[in-house]
C-alpha cells in the first residue's frame, strides 16, 4: 500500500519537471514576457527628522495631501522617509 502511494506521489511530482521556464522567455501559452513584466523599481529614500512625533505625523499628512508618499522611519517616530526625487517638492510643501 505504501509503495503504491509513493509511486503515485512520484508521478505527481514528475509533472512539474515539464513546467515552462520563465527567466527570460516569452510564455508559449499567453505570450507574456515575464522578464519585462516583472521589473523591480527601487526608490532611494531620504530621512527627514522633526522635533517630535506629532510634527512628523502632520508632515506626513501634508505631504500625502499633495501626492507625496511618505512614512515614519523605523529609526525613530520623529523621523519620516520620502523619495529622494521629491525632496525639493517636500521642502516647499513643509515650508509653506
Amino acid at each position: 500500500m505504501l509503495d503504491t502511494d509513493l509511486k503515485e506521489f512520484e508521478d505527481y511530482l514528475s509533472e512539474f519537471n515539464s513546467t515552462p521556464q520563465f527567466d527570460a522567455e516569452t510564455c508559449r501559452i499567453c505570450g507574456v514576457n515575464l522578464s519585462d513584466s516583472l521589473s523591480v523599481n527601487r526608490v532611494p529614500l531620504l530621512e527627514l527628522q522633526f522635533e517630535n512625533e506629532t510634527i512628523a505625523t502632520k508632515a506626513i499628512n501634508m505631504l500625502e495631501a499633495k501626492g507625496i508618499k511618505s512614512k515614519q522611519s523605523s529609526s525613530g517616530k520623529e523621523k519620516i522617509l520620502i523619495p529622494e526625487g521629491k525632496l525639493e517638492d517636500a521642502k516647499s510643501i513643509l515650508n509653506s
